[in-house]
């Protein structure tokens, strides 16, 4: 095996300083029984001046680790020679793994070989004590092994963990002829061993890639381990290594396997992700290779990121990590596929003809395919770099067979040929057709289009999905890239129109099963988060491309208009239904106003499921479901029959809530019923579910039954809390019930806030754990019920403690603060959204800003998207009005805006 080159103008880390002489001191110090770990210190200043120096004078990140390396180097030989003792000649110091490979990151392990002869064995001991315990004492991360030559290649041959570190064993220093032969006994085993070697790191990438599949894609990936990243670079540099005995390099071997270009797109990717992960290491202090949102911007400045007009600084750097993890991907499906067709064991048997179902697709004429050692390839390499139809047609044929996996000679050729994708490849109706199937008569679409994204097809056949590869949503609310989730909803889309999620989405199952053209579901999605691409996203602009590209598509004017308006305005079914009372005639009456249509009402239903399954942690559950569900069958309900339909639709509902509840309150007579119904008005029972006026009703009876003028019960539910008040209406009373609940730590969910006729206040929280998982420790709701309880008694001496919970990182990110006035969104109130950075307190915080301003709250709707909240309260005043006054509306928007500001980077 030839050993990698060390790159040019790397010095001694030792020359011209006296740090050898310090060693040598402090070792004698300890020997004479002067010292205790003074060897150790003076090695703790050393790898903190070397990891200092090397990232101020070095800018490439493989540069910064091959000088690390070096540095290592010379501080592991002086040590290695003040300790030998007249075993020199018997034992050999190698770096292996990483650092064999001169490649340290700043915390990275030091993993050490030491080779030696047996006769020596007795008093190897000492002589690597006197080595070791100094490096353990300095508080680097130390593996070592020590082995004969000889057991050192047996043990190799049982252990693909230490095979794959010995490929990169380098001599240090010592024996060189011990090395030499432990060097041509491993090299022997190497060269008989390949299909093994090549067939258990490929098993070990796939099970790797398994577990950490998602954190490709995650907006915080793991830079080491996920798929694209320097785990993927390093087996392909081991598979190749292991078969050839060389390093990938320019050599005409190489150029059989790895073309020019590929090699170079490697290399590039490599030196990006090297830079990216001693940044990380030093920021972090430690070996971490999690890209968290908090070191995203001060590593995007450090390798020279700034922020542009529609994209931050770290947006940039995430965007280029997540090309190059995607281009890594692309590389490793292709250079692996051909190791593996070179030197390891053969796939299994299938057919050498093409199958019957390949055999014919959208296009006309036989597809320019065939099965090539069991791989999906193209028969004509020619034919398919000049016909460009060709290219969708093998992702055609794979979408229909996808056991037949790629050859990596066609992903190549797809690859090369992408640049001739133009405008008149875009605008092939064939084309189109081939891309409708794949979209929607593939097993498993959208592992298709994952592999077109890293081919580059998929970005240059639609120039806007390609815009928005790689990029992020900087913050919280996002799990994945924005290409990822927009993949991973038309893997949702297929479930729904399959009917295999019909239980969880009925609406949304009809909806598109009985669509007179599915397709026209399938582009919305694909193309709903296309305002990401546009330098101007402007919910016109956004609607204007979709149905550009849409009819370039297939889509007709009318269907095109329909996919354009849907994802431009996807979010508008959702917000309403989180920010606004839908059980108010006004409210869903102007919502199916501004849709304008049955047809775009389906089409946004089908968006919304799609995008809330998919964008965020938290942002689906039954509750959000339920919300979803009424506002579209409240909306239908007025496109099919009208404005005085729906509002009889309402007064229906509240009538049967009202016989429903009253069934339901067992052990009451009919007095008793009557006179504690009559109390709730219409809205309120409009608005509530039976279940839980009997539950606030048996409270209300039993509070009054004991002359208690306050109750509170907490009850568990679907993983939140449910709190149920009953007392006395004051003003601030939901004020100081928010600054209850927040002094617990947990959030609120949802608040609804009532008045009977006699002037007792109903408030019904949904409480949630700070960080959404499910409420499980009963403590929780006992300190809720205490804390509640209390607030309702009687207002509190003090404002509440509001303690930041540990690992809460809103802080970090920046939010633009706005309040808006909704005059008209409400008959019965003036409704006011509040935007800005979320934290602990904040409803608390607004709320007694609006109870300074003399506004009752009707009730609150509580958004939450990662570090932003949008809260939308409905005000009256205090004789029970709607707030119509300018002026004191004026008031509140300032003090909500001091509220929001105090909080946010404005």
């Amino acid at each position: 095996m030839t050993a990698e080159p060390t790159p040019p103008g790397d010095t001694s880390f030792l020359s011209g300083d006296s740090l050898e002489e310090q060693i040598a001191a402090a070792m004698a110090a300890e020997r004479a029984g002067q010292a205790h770990g003074a060897t150790g210190k003076v090695l703790k200043h050393a790898f903190v001046d070397l990891r200092r120096r090397t990232l101020r004078e070095v800018v490439r990140g493989d540069r910064i680790a091959a000088r690390l390396a070096k540095g290592v180097d010379d501080i592991v030989r002086t040590l290695f020679a003040l300790s030998k003792e007249g075993v020199g000649k018997d034992i050999a110091v190698c770096a292996v793994g990483g650092y064999g490979r001169s490649e340290l990151a700043p915390y990275s392990d030091i993993d050490l070989l030491f080779l030696h002869r047996p006769q020596v064995e007795k008093t190897l001991r000492d002589t690597l004590n006197r080595l070791l315990y100094p490096l353990w004492d300095s508080g680097v991360k130390l593996g070592y092994g020590a082995h004969t030559p000889a057991s050192a290649v047996e043990f190799a041959k049982s252990d693909i963990v230490a095979r794959t570190a010995y490929l990169d064993a380098r001599f240090l220093c010592g024996a060189r002829d011990v090395y030499d032969e432990f060097h041509a006994g491993f090299d022997k085993l190497r060269r008989k061993t390949v299909p093994e070697f090549v067939a258990a790191k490929l098993e070990e990438q796939n099970e790797r890639q398994a577990k950490f599949f998602e954190t490709r894609y995650l907006v915080e990936p793991d830079i080491k381990e996920a798929k694209g990243g320097l785990r993927d670079v390093q087996t392909i540099r081991w598979i190749y290594r292991y078969a050839y005995g060389d390093i990938l390099n320019d050599a005409k071997e190489a150029e059989r396997i790895v073309g020019k270009a590929e090699r170079q797109a490697l290399l590039k990717a490599k030196r990006f992700l090297w830079s990216v992960r001693v940044h990380l290491h030093d920021l972090r202090g430690r070996a971490d290779e999690k890209l968290t949102f908090d070191v995203q911007p001060e590593i995007a400045e450090r390798l020279g990121y700034a922020d542009r007009k529609n994209m931050t600084a770290a947006e940039r750097l995430m965007k280029h990590y997540f090309v190059n993890a995607v281009e890594v991907g692309r590389l490793t499906r292709i250079l692996c596929a051909r190791l593996e067709e070179e030197k390891a064991k053969r796939l299994p048997r299938l057919p050498r003809f093409l199958p019957r179902a390949l055999q014919e697709d959208e296009a006309p004429g036989k597809p320019n395919l065939r099965i090539n050692n069991g791989r999906l390839d193209f028969e004509s390499a020619a034919k398919a770099r000049r016909q460009p139809r060709d290219l969708f047609r093998l992702f055609r044929a794979y979408g229909k067979q996808p056991k037949i996996d790629f050859h990596p000679d066609a992903l190549a050729i797809v690859t090369e040929q992408v640049p001739n994708v133009t405008t008149p490849v875009r605008r092939d109706p064939v084309v189109a057709r081939l891309f409708a199937g794949i979209l929607t008569d593939s097993e498993d679409s959208v592992r298709v289009l994952r592999i077109m994204t890293e081919t580059g097809l998929l970005g240059k056949y639609i120039p806007a999905f390609g815009s928005i590869v790689g990029r992020i949503d900087y913050g919280l609310y996002r799990r994945f890239t924005i290409d990822e989730h927009v993949l991973r909803c038309v893997g949702l889309l297929r479930q729904i129109h399959r009917c295999e999620i019909e239980e969880e989405h009925p609406i949304a199952s009809v909806i598109v099963s009985n669509a007179q053209n599915p397709l026209l579901y399938y582009y919305g999605v694909l193309l709903h988060e296309a305002r990401w691409s546009l330098k101007e996203s402007s919910v016109d602009a956004c609607e204007k491309l979709v149905i550009r590209v849409t009819k370039r598509l297939g889509l007709n004017d009318e269907e095109a208009a329909l996919a354009g308006w849907a994802a431009a305005r996807h979010l508008m079914l959702v917000r309403t239904a989180e920010r606004r009372n839908i059980t108010e005639p006004r409210a869903i009456s102007a919502f199916a106003q501004s849709v304008g249509s049955r047809a775009r009402l389906d089409m946004m239903l089908v968006l919304s499921v799609c995008h809330l399954r998919v964008v965020g942690f938290q942002s689906w559950d039954e509750m959000t479901r339920l919300r979803l569900a009424e506002l579209y069958d409240a909306a239908a309900l007025w496109f099919d029959h009208g404005e005085e339909a729906l509002g009889k639709s309402l007064n229906d509902r509240a009538k049967h809530v009202r016989k429903e509840a009253k069934e339901r309150l067992s052990g009451w007579s009919e007095k008793e019923k009557t006179a504690f119904l009559d109390r709730l008005d219409d809205s309120m029972m409009r608005s509530l579910d039976p279940d839980i006026i009997v539950r606030f009703a048996t409270l209300a009876r039993a509070a009054e039954k004991d002359a208690a003028n306050s109750a509170v019960v907490v009850t568990p539910r679907d993983g939140d809390l449910e709190a149920i008040v009953y007392t006395d209406d004051r003003a601030g009373l939901l004020s100081d019930l928010a600054g209850a609940v927040a002094s617990t730590g947990m959030s609120v969910r949802t608040v609804q806030a009532l008045t009977t006729d006699d002037g007792k206040a109903i408030d019904i929280f949904i409480v949630q754990s700070p960080d959404g998982v499910p409420v499980e420790d009963m403590e929780q709701g006992k300190r809720l019920h205490e804390a509640l309880f209390t607030a309702a008694a009687a207002p509190p001496d003090r404002p509440p403690e509001l303690r930041r919970r540990l690992g809460d990182r809103r802080e970090i990110f920046s939010v633009k603060s706005e309040v808006r006035i909704e005059r008209e969104a409400s008959e019965e109130a003036a409704v006011v959204e509040a935007e800005g950075l979320d934290r602990p307190g904040l409803l608390y915080e607004l709320t007694r800003a609006l109870a300074r301003e003399g506004a009752t709250i009707t009730s609150a709707h509580i958004a939450t998207y990662g570090e932003r909240a949008v809260d939308a309260f409905y005000l009256q005043t205090k004789d029970g009005r709607k707030l119509e006054d300018a002026a004191a509306l004026a008031r509140i928007k300032k003090a909500l805006g001091e509220v929001l500001a105090a909080g946010s980077d404005d």
